[in-house]
């Protein structure tokens, strides 16, 4: 039996129901079908074209188009694990692992001498990493995606380095140990100007040695 015009007119629900319930009460008057909701939110049965709305409801940091649809799944499947992992050592590791295993993490008590606390150093060892692994594009992703899951009051600075080590006997005489160090600070500056540049920690973009700005793309 039909109901009266005035009542479908009329929301049923309470003066003081909450804007979801009112939508699924919109929903329901259009005769939309909302039998697939729960589907909508399950990485298993959620339709591939709308994986990267899931990944954007969870909050997740990292979400590459180039993935296939497996690692998408994969990657909301870890949203929550990953969210309960944010901010600890671990994270930080798992993520530079992602691009290279050597790369290494000194935190503030581990340096030497000791560095302001809550502060940690991201190290690329040159003599173990080429540096042809070091492009603009590579320190930039670096930077974002442990900026992402570093803890909130941590400040960081990425590193390269190279401890360079040579024994040579002449006349029975030993050159010592040397090394080299290069620190390179990197942030973004807020100001939309410097997007595209890597800067340092003091807002000044960093160089090649033809001396052109360092570009993050």
């Amino acid at each position: 039996m039909a109901l009266p015009s005035d009542i479908l007119a009329t929301s049923l629900l309470p003066p003081n129901a909450q804007n979801s319930e009112m939508a699924i009460e919109a929903a329901m008057r259009a005769d939309i079908d909302i039998s697939q909701i729960g589907n909508l939110w399950n990485p298993d049965t959620c339709p591939a074209e709308l994986l990267p709305f899931l990944a954007w409801g969870l909050a997740i940091a990292r979400w590459d188009p180039a993935w296939t649809e497996a690692e998408r799944r994969a990657a909301i499947w870890d949203a929550i694990p990953f969210h309960r992992r944010k901010g600890t050592r671990a994270i930080v590791r798992e993520v530079l692992d992602r691009f290279n295993p050597l790369l290494e993490i000194v935190e503030w008590f581990e340096a030497n001498p000791r560095q302001p606390v809550h502060t940690f150093e991201v190290r690329m060892p040159a003599n173990l990493i080429p540096p042809s692994f070091l492009s603009a594009e590579t320190a930039a992703a670096i930077i974002r995606d442990v900026a992402s899951v570093k803890p909130a009051r941590s400040h960081f600075t990425f590193v390269q380095y190279l401890e360079a080590q040579a024994m040579g006997y002449l006349s029975g005489a030993a050159m010592t140990a040397t090394s080299i160090r290069f620190d390179m600070a990197a942030a973004h500056d807020p100001d939309p100007r410097w997007d595209n540049y890597l800067q340092t920690e003091d807002g000044e973009p960093l160089t090649r040695e033809d001396s052109k700005f360092l570009e993050v793309i």
